[in-house]
């Protein structure tokens, strides 16, 4: 029966979540893991719609004097983690709250810089994996002017970094190595919203079986015997 009661306690307690994404970069905000922690306290009621829980319970669940609990409090409001606000009750009155907004924008800005620069990296590289790959064929490197075209199709015309390497394949095929004849193949694709290695793909095997079927229809039309054309009256 007492470990009926005591699962029933733990039950009722109810739980406290946290976003992964704080708990692995909450010293990236400048966050203690006191801080953290005591974070969590304050969450764990204002979960449960106790907006102003009392701070010196918090402090005894820290094991802590209420005097640390404010000096981290005003730590976390100086690093901009935290800030308070008035609320008006229902009965007229208002009171002073601890509010978290700070930290969780402040999280979210974290989230989005870190991943523009993923983002920025990944461009860079596939950038420099580019002009490798043109430098390579070429068998020299680019030119300042050839460098600025191709930065153009990235930037400005916004072709894909696959799109430049079919179309380098393209060019060595047709024995027509150049950046001129590389950017006519590029804008055809491009008018047509081939965008995709797939989407070029099959409209290069389109294009080569039409190719295959005209020349055996010339074949075969040279292929006939000519028929002699006689004038009446000979």
């Amino acid at each position: 029966m007492a470990d009926v009661d005591l699962l029933q306690h733990y039950l009722q307690a109810g739980e406290t979540n946290i976003s992964n994404l704080l708990l692995h970069h909450y010293k990236e905000l400048g966050m203690t893991t006191s801080q953290f922690v005591l974070y969590l306290q304050f969450k764990s009621y204002q979960d449960r719609g106790i907006m102003n829980p009392d701070v010196r319970t918090i402090a005894k669940n820290l094991g802590t004097e209420e005097r640390q609990v404010f000096e981290q409090l005003h730590q976390m409001m100086t690093n901009h983690l935290v800030e308070q606000k008035m609320r008006k009750l229902d009965n007229g009155k208002e009171d002073a709250i601890y509010d978290f907004s700070l930290l969780i924008n402040k999280l979210v800005l974290l989230n989005e810089n870190d991943n523009e620069l993923s983002i920025k990296v990944e461009n860079t590289a596939t950038r420099a994996e580019t002009f490798n790959q043109l430098e390579a064929e070429f068998g020299r490197p680019l030119s300042s002017m050839e460098l600025q075209i191709v930065n153009d199709w990235l930037d400005k015309d916004n072709y894909s970094a696959v799109m430049i390497k079919l179309a380098l394949r393209q060019a060595v095929m047709n024995s027509a190595l150049n950046l001129q004849y590389m950017d006519r193949i590029l804008q055809s694709w491009n008018r047509q919203g081939l965008r995709t290695e797939r989407d070029i793909g099959e409209h290069e095997k389109r294009f080569e079986q039409r190719k295959a079927s005209g020349q055996k229809a010339i074949k075969k039309t040279l292929g006939k015997p000519k028929i002699p054309i006689y004038k009446l009256g000979e």
